[in-house]
């Protein structure tokens, strides 16, 4: 993978909220994760122009994603906005939050350099917004990361982390690994060659389509040395052969607009089973299917699953 940076730091990932408030009363679609989406690129832009052109260059994966703007309402009001799109007030009296991970090391020291650039000078009394939303001015009133955070959703990480948490879990026959799908999720599908139907977004979280797009993401992510830990051929095979099915479910559908379009998706929990015997681990497979299945499950929580996922879609979790 080829970027602009210079640094060979080990591969980290991070995920933080942004606490915002609103510079005045105003208003904004309930649904807000593309307009988040173009506010960070734009800090970024300020921050780095170089890798702000980098990370939006053409087809490029998203090396971040951002959820969509965390409204201070109960889930199920959230989702009944959020399918009827009625636009939200905002009031300057309270805190908003939005979700921001980083999937490259040398993302998080921009994003401190930024912030330090940000705060005024001694003697100053006024800071410009720290970002647009929309039409929308906001302020930053905290970072939270970590042991600060009661949400379950900060945290940090690298991938050598990653691989010794995974290497010293006992993983059983018919383990089951539990996924919490928390925004809206789909899979942008295409018809097999030789068949005219057109595209469509699954809204069910099959494991063939949740972690061959997971070992997509691994193979973005992790340098050379790395990439055998997880292989695209046998995790296809194990999903389509059914080794990994699903056992159980808490599901629902959902929609919800995007500016140009209504997206279909779905929300919630899905426990697969992880099936076959045992595999005896090798230099050439260094780690086994189910291992390989819980690593992507734990990257799950900074890439996310599926479509969209730096516009808010596809926030995703594994549940212990």
């Amino acid at each position: 993978m080829e970027t602009p940076f210079s640094s060979t730091a080990p591969t980290k990932f991070y995920a933080f909220l942004l606490k915002l408030r609103p510079l005045r009363p105003g208003t904004l679609m309930p649904f807000s994760g593309e307009l988040i989406h173009g506010a960070w690129l734009n800090w970024l832009k300020n921050a780095a122009p170089d890798v702000a052109a980098w990370l939006h260059d053409g087809n490029r994966r998203r090396f971040f994603t951002c959820s969509n703007l965390q409204w201070p309402l109960s889930p199920q009001r959230v989702l009944e906005v959020q399918r009827m799109n009625i636009h939200m007030p905002l009031d300057p009296e309270k805190t908003y939050s939005v979700r921001v991970t980083l999937l490259l090391s040398e993302l998080f020291p921009l994003f401190q350099d930024a912030l330090l650039r940000f705060n005024p000078e001694v003697g100053e009394t006024r800071r410009p917004p720290f970002m647009q939303i929309g039409k929308q001015l906001f302020m930053l009133e905290e970072v939270q990361i970590g042991q600060n955070d009661t949400t379950g959703w900060t945290g940090f990480t690298s991938l050598n982390a990653l691989l010794d948490k995974v290497k010293a879990t006992g993983m059983t026959r018919n383990h089951p690994l539990t996924l919490e799908f928390a925004s809206l999720t789909t899979f942008n599908r295409n018809p097999a060659k030789g068949y005219d139907y057109g595209n469509h977004y699954a809204r069910m979280p099959l494991p063939q389509y949740v972690f061959p797009n997971l070992v997509r993401r691994w193979q973005d992510i992790a340098p050379p040395e790395m990439q055998e830990y997880v292989q695209l051929e046998r995790v296809e095979a194990y999903a389509a052969n059914d080794g990994v099915i699903i056992a159980d479910y808490d599901l629902k559908t959902h929609q919800m607009h995007f500016t140009t379009h209504v997206q279909p998706g779905f929300l919630g929990k899905c426990v697969y089973q992880l099936r076959g015997t045992d595999e005896a681990v090798t230099a050439e497979r260094p780690l086994t299917l189910r291992q390989q299945l819980l690593l992507l499950g734990h990257l799950a929580f900074y890439c996310g699953v599926g479509y969209k996922t730096s516009m808010g879609m596809g926030q995703t979790r594994l549940i212990a």
